[in-house]
């Protein structure tokens, strides 16, 4: 409400939320690291190719935000403890092969989003911004703090 967040579900479920909200603001002010996602229940690690992370994104994180809404997902680049950049999803949902949401469900949209674009490249070594004109244009987002926020690579 305002500048004021109500976190609400049961302790592990509250602190989980005021962790995402801290990485949040922390993507505001540059990169977020996040170290031994292995240990952590509800995340996802995925390696995105350098050539690809420009596509996977989207302008100001556009396409990750419209993969966030159609899986129930909160997902970001951040770097590991070697410096590493990588893609987490977050979810208390692991998900399934068929299941439209969750984790797994955002991990295939991103899988799909990449080999979309390896086959765009075809070989041609397209820098990020080499989209095909093909490329199907996701329906406008609303603007929020995130978008703005991920901007500029």
């Amino acid at each position: 409400v305002g500048h004021v967040a109500f976190i609400a579900g049961t302790l592990k479920e509250r602190r989980r939320s005021k962790e995402y909200v801290v990485w949040l603001l922390q993507q505001r002010r540059g990169s977020v690291t996040i170290s031994n996602i292995s240990s952590r229940d509800d995340a996802t690690e995925m390696h995105v190719p350098e050539n690809c992370k420009g596509w996977v994104t989207g302008n100001r994180g556009s396409e990750l935000r419209r993969m966030e809404q159609e899986t129930g997902t909160y997902m970001f680049m951040a770097l590991d403890e070697r410096g590493e950049e990588r893609l987490i999803i977050f979810c208390h949902d692991a998900g399934s092969k068929t299941n439209p949401r969750g984790r797994m469900a955002a991990e295939r949209l991103v899988n799909e989003m990449v080999q979309e674009k390896l086959r765009d490249d075809g070989g041609r070594g397209g820098g990020k911004d080499s989209r095909s004109p093909s490329r199907r244009r996701s329906p406008s987002r609303r603007r929020d703090s995130r978008s703005r926020s991920r901007g500029r690579r």
